[in-house]
């Protein structure tokens, strides 16, 4: 849990807030869940590939931009002003909410 957004990783779910299952790809979600397990880190564009895909992914992938900018408009309040996925300039990214295992 994670700003009262709900993902669950074993059924590859996210849930709003007010509950309702948001509907990601695949990649989204991996990418997410990336963020979630490595909260208040900052990590470099090759860290979330080595991360989501694993070695398959070659040194000019910019796949986690696209996603990113996919996913940014289904978690942000407002995607132009993010405050849950940080850019840090010449650094990466930065998941900045606590995340929280559910009991």
């Amino acid at each position: 849990m994670f700003d009262g957004w709900r993902l669950d990783l074993a059924k590859r779910e996210l849930h709003s807030p007010e509950g309702v299952l948001m509907p990601l790809t695949g990649g989204e979600f991996d990418l997410l869940a990336a963020f979630a397990q490595h909260a208040q880190r900052v990590l470099n564009r090759d860290q979330l590939l080595d991360l989501t895909r694993g070695r398959a992914a070659s040194a000019y992938d910019r796949s986690v931009d696209v996603q990113l900018s996919q996913l940014r408009p289904k978690v942000e309040a407002d995607p132009n002003g993010p405050a849950l996925i940080k850019t840090v300039r010449g650094g990466g990214y930065l998941f900045t909410p606590r995340v929280e295992r559910e009991r």
